[in-house]
């Protein structure tokens, strides 16, 4: 803190001044610091009172999330607080009387924080309704290894709260294996169509009990495996590794389905609707 600083001697007002860009009353970094996230959700930390807790996407992020919460905190870093406070640019106070339960709090780094189920609940309840908020609590557990049973019990310590019950009702929508916000995307189209429910993240082996490869959905009776090709995917280190695998699972007597990035909708569901087709005559199913 700056007053602290100045308190010190570590730092002159002039210094301060000439040196150093204010984030929040009280909060400076060197004028030439590009921030990262943890850098946002930290300031933050330090503008509020003791008492306040970090939550939404900022706790998330610090519990591992990747897929959303760089770009939420860049906007905006949320915190709790027991009382209102003066608004600073950057960060959302939330203000409540009502205590967080301890179970839905955690200590990191020196930082009070909500726990990652009470951040999922929180998260998705402050996101615009629609399949974003299915994806923000599949991404929280998935990053945090934690349920959704984890995230039921926390939005039951929270009813009454605004959005609380919308998040309940999603969550037998969610999964937490999924591994990226495109697969519970693709997972949720298959879901709304005519298709059966496939499993995720499917491990496939060999006769010789070596894994082949982790399906990002997958039938198993079938023996159709679905995989969302991301931008990586046309890295040539990892599409050569593709075209071993799907080489190892024709072998097996695998249909192979790859959703690329920016295919249409109905391309991806009439690829995945034939390869059932050709397994089930190939198996005489």
């Amino acid at each position: 803190m700056a007053r602290a600083a100045l308190e010190h001697k570590l730092v002159t007002r002039h210094a301060l001044s000439k040196r150093f860009r204010m984030l929040h009353p009280g909060v400076y970094v060197a004028g030439d610091a590009v921030l990262g996230t943890r850098d946002r959700i930290r300031a933050a930390g330090l503008w509020a009172p003791a008492d306040a807790t970090i939550a939404g996407w900022a706790a998330a992020h610090l519990f591992g999330e990747q897929w959303y919460s760089h770009r939420y905190c860049a906007r905006t870093v949320d915190v709790y607080s027991p009382r209102s406070l003066r608004p600073t640019d950057g960060v959302r106070v939330h203000a409540t009387a009502r205590t967080i339960p301890s179970i839905d709090l955690r200590k990191l780094g020196g930082l009070t924080t909500t726990g990652p189920a009470r951040a999922a609940v929180d998260a998705a309840r402050w996101m615009p309704a629609g399949d974003s908020r299915i994806c923000a609590v599949d991404s929280i557990c998935n990053s945090s290894k934690i349920t959704l049973a984890d995230v039921a019990d926390a939005a039951g310590r929270m009813a009454g709260q605004h959005g609380v019950g919308d998040v309940t009702a999603l969550l037998p929508n969610c999964d937490p294996e999924a591994q990226s916000p495109q697969e519970s995307e693709l997972r949720l189209r298959i879901a709304r169509s005519e298709l059966p429910v496939p499993k995720s993240q499917v491990q496939i082996f060999n006769e010789y009990g070596q894994k082949v490869a982790t399906a990002d959905l997958a039938y198993e009776e079938e023996k159709v495996a679905i995989f969302y090709d991301g931008r990586w995917h046309s890295r040539e280190e990892q599409w050569l590794f593709d075209i071993h695998v799907n080489a190892s699972l024709a072998d097996l007597g695998w249909e192979v389905v790859r959703i690329a990035r920016g295919m249409l909708a109905g391309t991806g569901l009439e690829h995945i609707v034939r390869a059932l087709e050709r397994s089930r005559r190939k198996h005489g199913r």
